[in-house]
């Protein structure tokens, strides 16, 4: 295995397109997102690398300097290209390949992404996407972020591998995602029918979708947890 820059040569292999299986439909329609994340590979290739086997990417990271603390990661996102003098590093996404869980493959992209902070003098900062939170999406960020185990380390093992390397938790990211649609639209991205106005609990999803009927509109407003790795 090894890590290399993610270029176009392996963005367009099949099993880099894999990699969306990760994550839920939903958060893939925030229009923050789907109108710069090309921007991210064209204007700030170095940040962005892939973790290869042979032909396979078995895992992808990608990260964007910042000025400042971003409130979220659309903002990150949004405002990270035009701000002349970073002076940290916020990382954008983490994904493994599902066939590959349990090989260690996070902490490896991790520790890659802290390295490249860690080269510049500056520091990680991280709107984390817990692992466990879309078993219960009824529950508040502000408290599940704060569960820890009987062992004393946190509850949630996406959060737990920023702490075991040294993150500290900083506190919620509101509205870091936000997916917006007709009801059509909702129902193809959930797999659901929305029968009625009201809030919905949908696989994958960290928090309930909102659904209007009367104004055929949809929301998922995601909340992240902001953690930070001191620089090093």
């Amino acid at each position: 295995m090894k890590i290399v820059q993610a270029d176009p040569e392996i963005r367009d292999s099949e099993s880099f397109g894999e990699l969306r299986r990760a994550w839920p439909e939903i958060v893939f329609h925030d229009e923050v997102s789907n109108a710069n994340w090309g921007r991210l590979y064209e204007e700030r290739p170095e940040f962005q690398f892939a973790l290869v086997e042979g032909d396979r990417v078995l895992a992808e990271g990608n990260s964007i300097p910042v000025a400042g603390m971003p409130a979220g990661w659309r903002d990150a996102l949004r405002d990270g290209f035009d701000q002349p003098d970073p002076d940290r590093l916020c990382a954008m996404a983490i994904l493994i390949d599902p066939d590959a869980h349990g090989r260690g493959l996070s902490r490896l992209m991790l520790e890659h992404m802290r390295g490249l902070a860690a080269v510049r003098g500056w520091e990680l900062v991280a709107p984390v996407r817990p692992t466990l939170k879309h078993r219960y999406p009824l529950t508040p960020m502000e408290r599940y972020m704060h569960w820890r185990r009987d062992d004393g380390l946190l509850f949630d093992p996406w959060l737990r591998s920023h702490e075991r390397v040294g993150a500290e938790l900083v506190g919620v990211a509101p509205d870091s995602l936000v997916s917006e649609g007709t009801v059509a639209e909702f129902e193809e991205w959930c797999g659901l029918p929305f029968p009625e106005s009201g809030s919905y609990v949908v696989e994958g999803a960290l928090v309930p979708v909102e659904i209007d009927r009367e104004a055929d509109r949809g929301r998922y407003r995601e909340p992240n947890v902001w953690m930070r790795h001191p620089a090093a």
